[in-house]
């Protein structure tokens, strides 16, 4: 279950809960006109325009200053800041909610004819003690801070947000759908601090360029927000004071008057760049594809182009990832796709324009139709080597092949922003068709055969979404839309020519307390019979499942079509009880896999929460929360395939330290991903612990602590734990290391399966599992030396090995089965080779087989990355890159092979410089 909003904390163990019998077979028509159905309904229940902030907020008037007036140095002293009426009285939030600050703030603000300027001063009686520790810019750090957030949309609903701290760290931000923000918004500004003996002082100036807002005569009258968290104290207080009991953010901003006529924002931003990038790996001097040392220098740049007061045009042409953190290492041992996090910056800015995720207390494994990581992804045909040419190298030749690690982005573009009462966004994005190369060599050595195979087409990725704010309601639709070149007779027997999701999802506010949000969908997947074949068997769907009654594989298929929707009530503000009821489903045939993200179809869901929240200072606690969750989830054969009673509890104790606990209570249930497509399984009851300890943040030296116990009823265990340190010895520096321990026994792992006439109960294919201990450890270590506030140096290290051994191995014996016979106690025979591996006779009629799947693997991933911006928006990167990677086959964790290896298996370098500069 994940947790969010309304003050529940994130909470991800990625639990699903459902409700009812299967709707069957619906039908595209069908479902097509239930969403225009629906899509009627919900705009014709809807007449007023937003009122953008609440009534009774303080206000504030701008005073007008010519260009050049203001010098930006942190100091205030120009006399037109004293005309200006300053903004006082800011109040608590945290941690003595509706309580004046305990130390005393001012802000002012000014407008000139290009740009807006703020001003705040913040006393301190104890300004020797202030915070002033230095970052990266947009790294969220404990700090002293000052902060002007502005919604220059007048909707209520959207935030500009400008953050510095004493040490001139800044950060900027998005707020948006009134209470999400995000991070990886950039815009060009500038800030400057001073500190004295009795507090410290900011200087915001923020170019109108970097605004969205509609021009025209004066006055105008915005949303704003200057917000302080004093960290000594640990107070985060307002200038409009917000209610811990409404969810709402930029709904609770007071108002500032700009007296004088705007013109409407236009902007033009390029920002070219120019890299080169240099990788050593290690290789086999035989490849004719081997380089030792490879040379990637390239060229491109970002544009961005204001269309209008409230739409920009962002394009990149031949985008460089080459500085973004690589993905974590994982060992997968299910059938699900691992989900890595978007981290390439054109993807993430402004991505919240096109999500299509309502708003929830309850996460539930739904599917997340925009996934941009599909985007730029791996080539999909992994092997490409014709069999004649494996053929002619024979049992002791070679194949050598190439293939680029990463499709290719031509280019990629978006325009987003808002008109009037809609928020709108099309993002189109290019990828080239890509080859492998491959070239076999026969015993002696010489070349018998080569070629050159496409192994990713030429697609377009097309992504519209539109929301409109209709008085208390909200409601939007997206279109995502993938189209392959399936010329290829190879490629088109992979992947589906097209791919279309569209959906519809409305918020509708029921009362002052209450919310509804809702969700509806439909995919249509088209390709040859081979790529709906695919689709079909693929993890998400499983047609192929013998036992199955709601539906069956279709071989004859070249069309595959499907629908997913949900429905949440919840009560999201008061000053204790909040709440939801949370409805629903996703037909088998549903696919968002082209340009979404989805781990299963074939799903009903029905759950509910309740929740209490002391958000005010009570006993020995700042803030506590209590939560209760249990749900269901049924396929569409009616079985219950999820089941779950769930508690959660959090506090922060007055001394700032924080704990967490959750408590989860499994039933038996029946798995229909057990077999991986093949008869349905029995899962055990069990139950789950978590604890976790956070000490106080604002400490020099700070840490984390959580321990986790799984246990289930055939012995299934799971424990595990980390910590986490951080300590910063000066303000310039940071040390954080995160050690973690993982050590699971699962009686039931799923090892392989094949066909075996013998296994007569089983369809015809034989199922295998055996016991596996799995051990994990793994740390991330960081290291921190920002030189100033525009000027940083990080340092990056994760070890990670994971080893399995398997035992015990057991046969699945007929459908719906809980325990598993034994082979060598309870049938056949079992022989251990000299290898390692395990030779199984089945005892039933069947060939004898032989397993062998233990495993170690090692990896070792570090990077380093000088950041220096030397002027607005323009940045020097110089990184370097580090990948090792090891494995064994043994099943063992040996300290003096393992750890050694880390730092001794074969190493990938890559060394990158760039540069780029903003031109505006």
């Amino acid at each position: 279950m994940a947790l969010s909003g309304s003050g529940l904390s994130t909470h991800s163990l990625g639990k699903e809960i459902a409700f009812g019998k299967a709707i069957r077979n619906a039908s595209m028509r069908g479902v097509v006109r239930s969403v225009l159905t629906l899509g009627f309904l919900m705009t014709a229940a809807l007449v007023q325009p937003a009122s953008g902030q609440s009534s009774g907020r303080p206000g504030l008037i701008a005073v007008s200053v010519e260009a050049g007036t203001i010098r930006v140095d942190g100091q205030l002293d120009e006399p037109v800041w004293a005309s200006a009426t300053p903004g006082t009285d800011f109040v608590q939030f945290r941690p003595a909610a509706g309580e004046p600050a305990t130390e005393k703030t001012e802000a002012r603000i000014l407008i000139g004819p290009s740009a807006l300027y703020v001003g705040m001063r913040m006393s301190d009686s104890q300004a020797e003690a202030i915070d002033a520790r230095l970052a990266r810019r947009d790294e969220v750090i404990q700090s002293d801070q000052a902060s002007v957030v502005l919604d220059s949309y007048r909707d209520g609903r959207t935030g500009f947000q400008f953050q510095v701290s004493p040490g001139g760290v800044k950060l900027d931000a998005l707020f948006f759908d009134d209470s999400k923000r995000d991070v990886s918004w950039d815009a060009v500004w500038d800030a400057e601090t001073s500190r004295d003996a009795s507090g410290w002082t900011a200087e915001f100036r923020i170019p109108l360029s970097q605004l969205r807002y509609a021009g025209g005569e004066g006055p105008h009258r915005w949303g704003v927000q200057l917000v302080r968290i004093h960290h000594r104290t640990g107070e985060l207080a307002y200038w409009s004071p917000r209610r811990p009991e409404e969810t709402g953010y930029v709904s609770q901003f007071g108002t500032v008057t700009l007296p004088d006529a705007l013109t409407s924002p236009r902007r033009a931003e390029v920002v070219p760049y120019v890299a080169s990038a240099v990788t050593r790996a290690p290789g086999n001097p035989a490849d004719p594809f081997y380089d030792e040392t490879a040379l990637d220098p390239r060229a491109g740049a970002d544009v961005k182009v204001g269309l209008t007061g409230g739409l920009t045009l962002s394009a990149t042409l031949n985008p460089d990832f080459g500085q973004v953190e690589a993905d974590p290492a994982q060992v997968n041992l299910t059938g699900f796709e691992l989900f890595f996090q978007e981290r390439r910056p054109f993807f993430l800015e402004g991505l919240e324009t096109f999500s299509l995720t309502p708003r929830r207390f309850i996460s539930n494994r739904r599917p997340t139709l925009l996934y941009t990581r599909r985007i730029g992804r791996a080539p999909q045909r992994r092997s490409f080597v014709p069999d004649d040419a494996t053929a002619a190298a024979g049992g002791e030749g070679m194949v050598f092949t190439d293939a680029p690690r990463q499709t290719t982005i031509l280019s990629a573009a978006k325009v987003s922003g808002q008109i009037g009462r809609f928020t709108v966004g099309v993002l189109n994005a290019t990828t080239r068709a890509e080859f492998g190369t491959y070239q076999a060599f026969d015993a002696d050595g010489q070349a018998v055969a080569d070629g050159r195979v496409q192994v990713e087409p030429l697609s377009n990725y097309l992504v519209a979404r539109a929301r409109g704010v209709f008085g208390s309601a909200i409601v939007g639709g997206l279109l995502t839309s993938v189209v392959r070149d399936a010329s290829e007779a190879g490629l088109a027997d992979v992947l589906p020519r097209t791919a279309t999701v569209a959906g519809l999802d409305i918020e509708q506010r029921v009362s002052d307390q209450w919310l509804f949000t809702g969700q509806v969908a439909g995919s249509a997947v088209m390709g040859s019979r081979a790529a709906i074949e695919r689709v079909q068997r693929a993890f998400p769907r499983l047609y192929q499942r013998p036992d199955a009654t709601s539906f069956a594989l279709d071989t004859t298929r070249t069309a595959l079509r499907g629908w997913t929707a949900e429905a949440n009530l919840l009560k999201i503000d008061g000053e204790h009880w909040i709440g939801a009821v949370h409805a629903a489903g996703t037909s088998p045939g549903f696919d968002a896999n082209g340009l979404g993200f989805q781990s299963r179809a074939d799903n009903l869901t029905l759950n509910g929460l309740v929740g209490y929240r002391q958000n005010e200072p009570h006993g020995p606690f700042n803030f506590w929360r209590v939560n209760t969750f249990t749900g269901a989830v049924w396929n569409f054969d009616g079985d219950v395939v999820r089941a779950l009673v769930s508690s959660s509890a959090e506090a922060q104790f007055r001394s700032f330290w924080s704990v967490r606990i959750d408590a989860d209570a499994l039933p038996r249930y029946t798995d229909d991903r057990l077999t991986r497509g093949g008869p349905v399984g029995v899962r055990d009851a069990g139950g789950f612990l978590s604890v976790s300890v956070d000490s106080d943040a604002r400490r020099p030296v700070t840490g984390s602590a959580n321990a986790q116990l799984a246990v289930h009823e055939l012995g299934r265990i799971g424990t595990g734990g980390s910590i986490g340190i951080e300590a910063r010895p000066r303000p310039e520096f940071a040390l954080s290391l995160s050690p973690a321990l993982r050590v699971v026994r699962e009686p039931r792992q799923y090892v392989t399966a094949f066909d075996d006439e013998a296994a007569i109960s089983t369809f015809g294919r034989r199922y295998v599992f055996g016991q596996l201990d799995d051990t994990t450890v793994s740390l991330e270590a960081r290291l921190d030396w920002t030189f100033a506030a525009d000027v940083s140096l990080q340092l990056f290290l994760r070890p990670f090995v994971s080893r399995g051994r398997f035992s015990s191995f057991k046969a699945f014996d007929r459908p719906k089965a809980f325990r598993l016979p034994e082979y060598g106690v309870d049938l056949g025979t079992v022989t251990e080779n000299d290898d390692g591996s395990t030779t199984i006779d089945p005892g039933d009629g069947g060939d004898a087989f032989t397993v062998d799947p233990d495993f170690t693997v090692r990896s070792l991933q570090g990077n380093a990355v000088f950041r220096w911006e030397y002027r607005p928006g323009s940045t020097l990167f110089l990184v370097w890159q580090q990948q090792r990677d090891g494995f064994a086959s043994d099943g063992r964790l040996l300290a003096s092979r393992d750890v050694q290896g880390l730092f001794s298996d074969p190493a990938t370098n890559v060394f990158l410089a760039k540069v780029s500069y903003w031109l505006g």
